[in-house]
């Protein structure tokens, strides 16, 4: 499917999905409103697209939901951007790295 790293909490009410396609991670949790239901939420609190948006029975349910969602999402432009920065940035360092030291010479 999509190469994510899920992170779960010590209580198991929560797991942070981290994937290549996004900057900031997604959030399944477990609201305190008394409910059984999982939702999931940006980690920022930015607002999750409407695919996302609902409740789930389960905690599992809501990781497939996420995991469809990042499948089929697009890099974003922002994650794009600041691959590409840090790519330059490795590049830049090498180069750096690989020249001749003069004090040994």
């Amino acid at each position: 499917m999509v190469d994510v790293e899920l992170i779960r909490s010590e209580d198991g009410q929560q797991v942070k999905v981290l994937s290549t396609k996004t900057e900031k991670a997604l959030v399944v949790y477990k609201p305190q409103d008394g409910f059984k239901f999982y939702a999931v939420k940006y980690e920022n609190g930015a607002q999750v697209p409407v695919e996302l948006s609902g409740r789930w029975t389960g905690i599992e349910s809501a990781l497939n939901a996420v995991k469809s969602h990042l499948a089929l999402k697009k890099t974003t432009a922002r994650k794009a951007v600041n691959d590409r920065y840090k790519a330059r940035k490795a590049k830049k360092e090498e180069l750096n790295a690989t020249e001749p030291d003069t004090e040994n010479g």
